[in-house]
């Protein structure tokens, strides 16, 4: 049933797709004053410098099923994030009402607001546009198969409707594709492929400019881990930004990589590590601690390099947890996460960088 719907409505949808595109890379009557833009490679929130730091919640539809909203003011005022990341899957997308989705995301995105947050808003797929997606996990079995969907008319389709429901307050960021992934196979990974990326959100920064002049993220490959090439090559036109993921265990937790696969991008342009974390014990890749991989993360990268961040993830079940089974213990993790949003300055925020709004 949905396919069918699905084919009919492609054709209906293709001319004003081509129209969004072709309205082009501005829309400042669309854009919230108050709200945030980029100015070189810094964030301004209401005009002045801001430092956006705190947590993603996963997707409301698959996450949080039963989760009051006034998780948001513990989010806001226990945790002292200043801004929360939430997603979208597109398998939640493509079988699922639209308007119910959208009534959905609505809801937590008010919420979070009210409490004095911004909302980054992503698409959360994994794989390539048009080409390879990652499997579910095999124990996933409420979840369907095409969870994260990479066909991209989907992607253009959820960021024309997205970004015509939300791109009037300049307080939500849209974070255009979570995780580019080539090939399933690592090795596929190790060539930073932006040029091949670039036309691609090219296509979904004009979608949503046809209805936003809100901040966009773009990002690289292997996993929204490779940045390099984006410096010398980035997306032309105003309030654009970029993603960066990086857990513990990434390249043997080796800064030097680290750094090369950051490319010193964060001189000419924001970037907001939108997912970053740990766990002790697990057997997943991301395994590690606040010695291992949190602490010099922190100093060195976030802090060093003056990037923005949400940690993954505000969930007891999704890992990297921060909380435990009653949703309010934190984690190791997210005990670690507490204390960095609450204080900065104690984990190497330079003069500037420090406090819960930033400077």
């Amino acid at each position: 049933m949905w396919e069918d719907g699905w084919r009919h409505k492609k054709l209906n949808r293709s001319k004003a797709l081509i129209s969004a595109v072709l309205a082009g890379l501005f829309c400042g009557s669309c854009f919230a004053g108050e709200g945030l833009r980029v100015r070189g490679n810094e964030l301004l929130g209401g005009g002045q410098r801001i430092v956006l730091r705190g947590v993603a919640v996963g997707d409301p539809i698959l996450a949080r099923e039963g989760r009051p909203l006034s998780d948001y003011e513990r989010i806001a005022r226990e945790w002292h994030a200043n801004v929360v990341r939430i997603s979208l899957h597109p398998g939640v997308w493509k079988h699922h009402p639209h308007e119910q989705v959208l009534d959905t995301l609505e809801r937590e995105v008010n919420a979070a607001l009210a409490n004095g947050m911004y909302v980054i808003l992503d698409w959360h797929t994994i794989g390539w546009p048009d080409g390879y997606h990652e499997p579910i996990n095999k124990d996933w079995t409420d979840d369907p198969p095409d969870l994260y969907d990479s066909n991209f008319e989907l992607a253009k389709d959820f960021w024309n409707e997205v970004s015509a429901r939300f791109g009037k307050d300049g307080r939500i960021v849209f974070e255009l594709w979570n995780e580019p992934v080539l090939a399933k196979k690592e090795e596929d990974e190790e060539t930073p492929q932006w040029e091949h990326l670039k036309p691609f959100f090219a296509q979904l920064l004009g979608i949503v400019r046809a209805h936003s002049g809100n901040v966009v993220l773009a990002t690289g490959n292997a996993w929204a881990y490779d940045l390099r090439g984006i410096r010398e090559d980035p997306l032309p036109g105003k309030n654009v930004a970029y993603s960066w993921h990086i857990y513990a265990g990434t390249d043997d937790d080796d800064e030097e990589q680290w750094a090369q696969h950051l490319d010193e991008l964060q001189r000419v342009a924001p970037v907001m590590v939108t997912e970053w974390g740990f766990q002790q014990h697990t057997k997943e890749a991301f395994r590690g601690t606040a010695k291992s991989y949190g602490v010099k993360f922190v100093r060195d990268f976030l802090e060093g390099r003056g990037l923005d961040s949400t940690a993954w993830c505000w969930h007891p079940d999704w890992t990297p947890v921060m909380l435990k089974t009653d949703w309010k213990t934190p984690t190791v993790m997210g005990r670690f996460v507490m204390d960095y949003l609450a204080a900065p300055e104690a984990m190497g925020a330079p003069p500037g960088r420090g406090g819960k709004k930033g400077s």
